[in-house]
């Protein structure tokens, strides 16, 4: 495929989509990118979802797991946040999520509940539970907790965009009018599509650099930070870097092992150049098995430290 050819790419009219979405402040490309939808937003019941798209899953039809970590991260937090001001930041604190192994296929669909906020502490700290369906099949269930933080410096938080009305259906982008960054994620998107097409892999394991590469009982991954992963305030987006952790962690253990569970602590935010996963196998038994896993920043600090839980496959006849 030519690069003459790529504006009429159902991606790249995506990219170009997102990123003229993105303009309207309060959420982040990813959100905009992988068309992130709430439903409902209510304490009680908030319902977001993510439909199965060219530009969200992967070559075997499942949902990118990045993706799904994001709705995840996303859901959890949309509860606590109807309870706030529309522009209030949520930094996630610590996730779970047990998984059921059920392939994401079709539409995701989070379903979360706030369960109110910590009792004499010194910060502001909302706790939520969440449920994740594939069609009418579960395929993860978990908890989350959420501090409630100031902007950092001097900037502006907006309301997170699209929770109370629908984004627009057509809305154009002025090539004219791109920023540096705009131009960066779509030669990014681009190159990407093409390494996709040339290497296989997927497109979206390209665009967000899931590439690890495993050792002995041990794995890593490193992808560049750019505006193509970052949250509203600059940092990557916390459902991208669980999702590097996932990623990571699998990459760690054989082909035989189905990842089943996930505890993420969130440390710091992630920043610098590169963001980089190491995963390191605890135990591998007969049936289940346990990998650590750290992700830092280019410089140095931890941003997450998570560890996961596998279960061994069936041997096939």
């Amino acid at each position: 495929m030519q690069k003459t050819d790529m504006r009429d790419h159902p991606i790249i009219k995506q990219i170009h989509r997102a990123i003229a979405l993105n303009r309207t402040p309060g959420l982040h490309f990813c959100g905009n990118f992988f068309a992130l939808t709430f439903d409902e937003v209510h304490p009680e019941n908030s319902v977001l979802h993510i439909d199965s798209e060219v530009f969200t899953c992967d070559d075997d039809g499942q949902v990118n797991i990045a993706v799904f970590a994001m709705l995840a991260d996303m859901g959890l937090a949309t509860g606590i946040r109807e309870k706030l001001s529309r522009s209030t930041r949520l930094a996630t604190v610590s996730l779970s999520l047990q998984l059921t192994c059920e392939p994401r296929i079709g539409q995701l669909v989070a379903t979360s509940k706030s369960n109110d906020f910590l009792h004499d502490t010194l910060g502001k700290q909302g706790l939520s539970e969440s449920h994740v369906y594939a069609g009418d099949k579960l395929i993860a269930f978990g908890t989350g907790a959420f501090m409630v933080l100031p902007a950092p410096g001097d900037m502006v938080l907006h309301p997170i965009a699209w929770i109370d009305q629908k984004p627009p259906e057509n809305i154009d982008l002025d090539p004219d009018s791109l920023s540096d960054d705009e131009k960066w994620i779509i030669d990014h998107a681009e190159k990407s599509l093409h390494k996709s097409s040339a290497r296989g892999g997927g497109f979206l394991n390209h665009f967000l650099g899931f590439h690890p590469q495993p050792g002995e009982r041990s794995a890593y991954c490193e992808l560049v930070n750019g505006p193509h992963i970052g949250n509203r305030v600059g940092h990557v987006q916390g459902g991208i870097t669980l999702g590097l952790a996932m990623v990571t962690a699998n990459a760690s253990l054989s082909n035989h092992w189905k990842l089943t569970g996930i505890t993420a602590s969130y440390i710091s935010p992630g920043e610098g150049a590169t963001i980089s996963a190491r995963s390191t196998v605890v135990h591998r038994g007969r049936l289940t098995a346990v990998v650590h896993t750290e992700v830092l920043s280019s410089n140095g600090r931890k941003v997450l430290e998570v560890i996961t839980t596998h279960a061994s496959k069936p041997v096939e006849a």
